[in-house]
């Protein structure tokens, strides 16, 4: 598994998102689209973390998200946007 076990270290977790790359906040996303990995850089989990136009805290993995919508990104959104397709992506038929 090539993510950072003391930030992902749940078995609901996914395991086959992007790596993790050296100064990016590890967390992700689930949505309908896929995954999504947060483009902030690393801020320890403080803060908020966000993707594409949304943001949020806590774990989806735990249950504890809380999501908020329309949120444009700020000066801590460094890293471009990731998605990848999978868990409930669903995909034309």
């Amino acid at each position: 598994m090539n993510q950072d076990p003391e930030r992902i270290h749940d078995a609901y977790a996914p395991v086959h998102i992007f790596p993790v790359v050296a100064g990016r906040c590890a967390e992700v996303l689930t949505d309908a689209d896929g995954y999504s990995r947060c483009h902030r850089a690393d801020h320890g989990g403080e803060g908020e973390h966000h993707v594409k136009d949304r943001a949020w805290t806590g774990r989806q993995a735990a249950g504890t998200i809380r999501l908020r919508f329309s949120v444009a990104c700020g000066p801590g959104c460094i890293y471009p946007d990731e998605a990848e397709a999978g868990g409930n992506a669903s995909g034309p038929d």
